[in-house]
Parts: C-alpha cells; sequence; structure tokens
C-alpha cells in the first residue's frame, strides 16, 4: 500500500506550491493501518503533536488498492 500512496502522493503535489528545503529536510512519514486502510500522512513535525505541519494524507483502500490523497498546501 505505501508504494501506491507514494505515487499517487507524488502525482497530487504537482498542483501545489513546494514545501521549503526546510520543510523537505524534516519532513515524516506516519503510517497507520486498520481493518480497511492504509493512511500515509507526509508531516513536519513539531514540539508538540499540535504544532505538525500535515502537508498531504493518502488513504489507500485495501481490498481494492483504490487511494485518495488530500493536500493541505497551497495551490500554484
Amino acid at each position: 500500500m505505501e508504494p501506491i500512496a507514494k505515487n499517487a502522493t507524488f502525482a497530487a503535489l504537482v498542483d501545489y506550491v513546494p514545501p521549503s528545503n526546510e520543510e523537505k529536510a524534516a519532513m515524516t512519514l506516519g503510517r497507520v493501518l486498520t481493518d480497511t486502510e492504509g493512511v500515509f500522512e507526509l508531516y513536519v513535525p513539531s514540539d508538540r503533536p499540535q504544532g505538525a505541519k500535515v502537508l498531504s494524507c493518502a488513504k489507500v483502500n485495501r481490498l481494492t488498492g483504490e487511494v485518495k490523497v488530500d493536500v493541505f498546501l497551497r495551490p500554484l
């Protein structure tokens, strides 16, 4: 599922203003697997969890492989 999420996220990010070099250097991938989907969040961590900046969230259906990507950056 992670390769599906990665490819879909890269494709979705082309329509948005890229993160700064500092954000790129600090980016982290969070993964959560449920019975029905895999959730992959690309984010920039912070000292406090509520201060993290989520850049995108990809959800992959475990049965069908269908993926939905939400991007939380400014559009080009």
